[in-house]
């Protein structure tokens, strides 16, 4: 088999974040500057920033570097919103009429973390539902997860009794299948 010369990362550029950091574009590159460039990598690289679903669109390009053996990563992006609110009413038979408002931001302060929080308010039941996701918890790729709730129920007319629920949830995850499939 007959191979060209061994082409290695230079760098890599990046352009159109205003909002979002350097960083949270970088840690989705399956390559960093010194690698040995790879377009596989560079296509899964593209396709992860696209699956961040920050972006409206997103180029990623090599063009020759300082020497003939180097390459520079070019890579653009154009944001979008990344935040939503959502209102609804309606009516329950167990809880009466409610609303349901909630907020969310899936690339907060431009880390690409998620907060989001969800209100109920109905006849007999309330609830408050406050979420936070960091994807690179520690620097690595692993998803910490904190969600703080509380739910009150008010049976006064049907059972006379009312609960008061308070707690918080803590997960963590890690994706085995992207990198199984990397493996192979």
């Amino acid at each position: 088999v007959n191979e060209g010369p061994r082409v290695f990362v230079e760098r890599i550029d990046i352009s159109g974040n205003v909002r979002t950091l350097d960083k949270v574009i970088r840690r989705e590159f399956q390559l960093v500057e010194g690698d040995g460039f790879n377009s596989s990598k560079m296509r899964r690289s593209r396709k992860r920033l696209q699956n961040l679903n920050f972006f409206e669109k997103v180029s990623v390009d090599q063009v020759l570097g300082s020497a003939p053996d180097k390459n520079v990563i070019k890579v653009k992006v154009e944001e979008k919103s990344t935040g939503s609110i959502t209102f609804g009413a309606g009516y329950s038979s167990t809880n009466g009429p409610l609303v349901d408002v909630g907020l969310r931001e899936d690339n907060f302060l431009g880390r690409g973390q998620l907060v989001k929080t969800n209100v109920s308010i109905a006849a007999e039941k309330s609830a408050v539902d406050l979420s936070f996701r960091e994807p690179y918890f520690l620097g690595r790729q692993i998803v910490a997860g904190a969600d703080i709730f509380r739910v009150r129920t008010d049976r006064q007319n049907t059972s006379s009794v009312d609960t008061d629920k308070i707690g918080t949830r803590f997960s963590f995850s890690y994706p085995i299948l992207e990198d199984l499939t990397q493996q192979w």
